[in-house]
This record gives structure tokens, C-alpha cells and sequence, in this order.
């Protein structure tokens, strides 16, 4: 089982996290006590420095692809993470600690929209908006706000996971509140690898995606229009595109007039 990794995580990764049974995606949280990690068994896993699991839970009933922390304004010991899953969904989940103690997470919000697997999420650098990409050729453009009511019928959602055939994790009560959509973004052709914002405040309203298509796409978030596209030879994987826009962000800098690709 751990040979599996060699394809899907550098050296380090492989040493360091080497508990994992199955392929997994090493989270951008490192807070001065903990590792967090997310797997192909649905599980997100907490480690110390000492490469000690110090806490699991189950968030989603299929392989978990990535996970992203949601910047915001709070404690220092509270944190919002977001998830996509195999599951067809993206999840917000608050995580909290205390001492030397990690609280179990609470599931906040699902987010609702795909029809096939969910191949990333990513955060805006306020926070206040997420990217998910899918199988299904959809990006979908996400507010973080938590909701106090559901914003998608039971109805329908028991009736996709009936077609779907998706494994409930817990309880309906136990459940987050389902979350639609803001916006949606169509221009890709086939399924769509990863999407994310720029990281720069002077491209905060632009996003960037790559896909099976070929393409690496830039997008006008504000109003949700595919603004340029570059055609290649090969699909793009999630990495080329991270690379892409560092180097994008990288020009930024150097010239602020410079807004896309």
C-alpha cells in the first residue's frame, strides 16, 4: 500500500507521513503544533511534530483530493478548513484547539453542485470566496459565509445520492447545512484538474483553471466569463497550473499593470 504514494507525494511526504494506507494530500495548515493531513480513506488526520497522529475524523465518504485552510479573521486556536471529495461535494469544517488538545471538527457547511467527482477547492487570499473544480467540467464560485438554514432541498439531494449511490457518513442530524453555488463557470470541455484564485491583490478577481481539455483557462470571477484561454498539447495536471500562476503572481509584482495570462 505504500508504494502507492511514490506517484502522489514527494520523499519527504512519503517519509514523514508514512501511517497513511492510501493516497493522500498534505494540507497547507502548520500552525506551531500541527500537521494537518487529508486522505483517500475520507479521513482528515492532525499530527504533532513528532509525526504523532493526535486526532482523526471522518469527513466524507469517498477519497478525500485536496485540502485548503480558509484565511480569516479569529483565534489563533480556530481554523476553517475546506475538503473535496470523490463524494461529489466540498465541505467547510471548523477546527478548533486547546492546550495540547484538538477538538473533533465540526462540519459547517456542504457544498453542493457536481455530478462527478470534485478534484480540488481552493480559498481567495480574503477568504471570503472558494473555487471547486470537477470531473464534471464545472468550476463553481463559493461565498464562505456559514449558513443557518439549508440553501438545497432534502429532496433533491436524496435523490441524486440515490442515483449516485453515495454512502452517508453520519446521522442527518449530524449533518452541515447544504450549500449552493454562487456562481458557475462553464467554458472547459472536459473534466477540469484544478482552479484557484490569484494570490496577489492585484489579481484577487481573477481565477485560473486547467483541465483534460488541454487548456489552461483565466477567468473573470466578478463576472463569472472566461477571459483567456491558452491551448497546449497535454492535459494539464494541478501543479503545471500552481506553477503557471506563480509565476504570473511573480510578474505581478515586478509590473502591477500585468492582469492575465
Amino acid at each position: 500500500m505504500i508504494g502507492c504514494h511514490r506517484y502522489l507525494v514527494n520523499p519527504l511526504r512519503k517519509c514523514l507521513f508514512y501511517f497513511h494506507l492510501s493516497p493522500f494530500d498534505l494540507g497547507d495548515i502548520f500552525t506551531k503544533r500541527y500537521f494537518l493531513t487529508a486522505a483517500y480513506d475520507g479521513h482528515v488526520r492532525f499530527l504533532d511534530h513528532s509525526r504523532n497522529v493526535v486526532k482523526s475524523a471522518l469527513l466524507h465518504s469517498a477519497p478525500i483530493t485536496t485540502v485548503c485552510i480558509v484565511p480569516e479573521v479569529n483565534s489563533p486556536d480556530t481554523h476553517t478548513i475546506a475538503t473535496s471529495s470523490h463524494d461529489l461535494t466540498a465541505q467547510l469544517t471548523r477546527i478548533s484547539f486547546s492546550a495540547d488538545t484538538v477538538h473533533s471538527p465540526k462540519p459547517l457547511c456542504s457544498l453542493l453542485l457536481h455530478t462527478a467527482p470534485v478534484s480540488s477547492v481552493s480559498s481567495s487570499i480574503s477568504g471570503s470566496h472558494l473555487l471547486t473544480s470537477s470531473w464534471d467540467g464545472l468550476i463553481g464560485l463559493w461565498d464562505t459565509v456559514v449558513l443557518l438554514q439549508d440553501e438545497i432541498s432534502l429532496d433533491l439531494v436524496e435523490a441524486n445520492d440515490r442515483e449516485k449511490k453515495r454512502r452517508k457518513v453520519s446521522g442527518e442530524s449530524d449533518q452541515p447545512k447544504r450549500k449552493a453555488p454562487i456562481s458557475i463557470l462553464k467554458s472547459h470541455t472536459a473534466r477540469v484538474s484544478k482552479a484557484i484564485f490569484g494570490n496577489h491583490p492585484s489579481n484577487a478577481k481573477t481565477a485560473y483553471s486547467c483541465g483534460f481539455d488541454s487548456t489552461v483557462r483565466t477567468w473573470d470571477v466578478e463576472n463569472s466569463v472566461c477571459a483567456a484561454t491558452i491551448v497546449w498539447g497535454a492535459s494539464f495536471t494541478w501543479s503545471f497550473l500552481t506553477l503557471i500562476c506563480a509565476f504570473v503572481n511573480r510578474m505581478q509584482q515586478k509590473n502591477p499593470c500585468l492582469t492575465s495570462l
